[in-house]
């Protein structure tokens, strides 16, 4: 059995994805060591989604399928650059970043 959320419910999910989007990215960029971006940007995950839900399988897949460490890590360096137009390609990267895990919702 399927229960729809209703409208503000789904918008307040919404927002909550694409902030622990934002945050797990953003969380990267202190975390180049031991445990890593993917280890931190995965915490982040599980603890702020249900535990077991579809959302949150949903987003740990496509942090597993769909980006590489590499393409973590080049977020948050392009974000962190003193670079305009490096930063732009960094929040161009980000905002894919938070759109694919905002697809789970």
């Amino acid at each position: 059995m399927t229960h729809a959320l209703p409208a503000h419910d789904r918008k307040r999910s919404g927002r909550r994805i694409g902030a622990v989007a934002v945050i797990a990215v953003l969380t990267l960029g202190a975390c180049t060591s031991d445990p890593g971006a993917r280890r931190v940007a995965q915490d982040i995950i599980r603890a702020e989604t249900p535990e077991g839900s579809a959302v949150q399988e949903c987003m740990l897949k496509v942090l597993k399928d769909d980006f590489t460490d590499s393409d973590l890590e080049d977020i948050t360096n392009k974000l962190d650059s003193a670079n305009e137009d490096t930063q732009a390609e960094g929040q161009a990267a980000l905002d894919e970043y938070q759109a694919a895990l905002a697809a789970c919702n």
